[in-house]
């Protein structure tokens, strides 16, 4: 395990630390950024096999990746749909604005928002605005970023970050009497998020990938069973990721990254047992016997397209509620096939 803090220099630097101790396959990275110069610099010119649990960018889908790409968390282009839907339906906003880490992560969600917003309900992005994450320790305002976000007098102020950036930007904005609705995306559903912001978060919704595949109860009951909390919003994912990895690997019968990614599927669709978070100690039997099995996760099927993406998942539509488990409340459901 090595962590690289969400910079893709030191990352390439312990990937190829991996990569050159013989692993033929990783679980991550978790941040789209550091996924996509990974891969890109290391892990495919050593034909290592990456399963990413959280890097969500559709950025990730169209890499020349020699088919050695995969994750398990659903490309932003699908969750700015139901973002999307959201503002103009539940909401009922017309004209809305957004706020992005400056990442490709933060873009290409933007992107995707504005696309969805303007073509499928004639809504109309007044700003797109950028803000630079902040760094350990570091103390700023992001007035500057919100005045220029909010100039158009927007209904709605996407905002798409991080936790320890978003306590800043609403602290900011309700600071400057911020009025508009908000929106907020998966990398900012943190029920612990309002303790760190002197204004009520109640109220403000957002999207984010829910687990709600067929082996979801029996990951979530066997983890909160050994660490006492509910699993957070990409441990499904990760579960899921490490689980195919594994069958893969076992069924491959070798740690070589070209004969994983080829049972990567295989793993995944053939008929076979089914293997589910419940049972996946006796998969890895199985498998490394040369049988048949088809693992069905907690974060969804688990079922890879071309481009090594979910082919379904399910769309969380939350809002903070801090008087709801964890200070965040469901309100809806929505799956994507």
């Amino acid at each position: 395990t090595v962590d690289t803090g969400a910079d893709p220099i030191m990352a390439i630097g312990e990937a190829v630390s991996l990569v050159e101790a013989g692993y033929p396959m990783v679980n991550g990275p978790a941040a789209s950024g550091v996924t996509l110069q990974v891969t890109q610099q290391v892990l495919i010119p050593y034909r290592a096999v990456c399963c990413s649990p959280a890097s969500t960018s559709p950025t990730i889908s169209f890499l020349n990746d020699a088919g050695l790409v995969f994750r398990t968390a659903l490309s932003d282009s699908l969750q700015a749909v139901i973002l999307a839907d959201q503002a103009a339906t539940d909401l009922g906003h017309e004209r809305a604005a957004t706020l992005y880490v400056n990442n490709d992560y933060g873009w290409q969600l933007s992107q995707a928002f504005t696309r969805a917003f303007q073509s499928q309900h004639d809504g109309v992005v007044s700003a797109q605005v950028p803000f630079e994450a902040l760094s350990e320790g570091e103390d700023r305002s992001y007035n500057e970023e919100l005045e220029t976000a909010l100039a158009e007098d927007p209904d709605l102020l996407v905002a798409i970050g991080y936790p320890q950036t978003g306590a800043q930007i609403f602290t900011d904005f309700f600071d400057m009497g911020g009025d508009a609705d908000v929106l907020v995306t998966d990398g900012l559903r943190d029920g612990t998020l309002a303790e760190n912001v002197p204004y009520s978060l109640d109220g403000i919704r957002g999207t984010a990938p829910l687990t709600a595949g067929p082996g979801a109860e029996a990951f979530t009951e066997r983890y909160t069973e050994a660490y006492d909390v509910d699993p957070g919003i990409f441990t499904a994912h990760a579960y899921d990721a490490s689980a195919v990895l594994l069958l893969a690997n076992a069924f491959a019968g070798q740690n070589d990254g070209t004969a994983i990614r080829s049972a990567m599927n295989t793993v995944t669709t053939d008929p076979g047992t089914v293997v589910t978070p419940s049972n996946l100690a006796e998969g890895l039997e199985l498998a490394a016997a040369g049988e048949p099995v088809e693992y069905q996760g907690a974060s969804s099927s688990v079922v890879f397209d071309t481009n090594g993406d979910p082919v379904d998942a399910t769309i969380e539509y939350w809002a903070f509620d801090e008087s709801a488990d964890g200070g965040i409340e469901t309100i809806d459901e929505v799956t994507l096939e």
